[in-house]
């Protein structure tokens, strides 16, 4: 990991910096992407089953 200088601590919020910090770390990033992929598979089963559900009521 590589050290923050002082004057960049001046240009960039806390948050930032502490994110900055944690995309260094593979376990924080991996936990991220599982979060990410976790979120973004439940939200197309829900539109999925929402559209499916709809054609079922359907008049042939």
């Amino acid at each position: 990991m590589t050290a923050i200088s002082k004057s960049s601590r001046t240009q960039y919020s806390d948050r930032v910096l502490e994110l900055r910090q944690k995309i260094h770390d593979s376990e924080y990033v991996d936990f991220a992407v599982q979060r990410i992929a976790q979120v973004l598979s439940r939200k197309l089963v829900e539109d999925n089953e929402r559209i499916y559900s709809g054609r079922r009521h359907e008049s042939r």
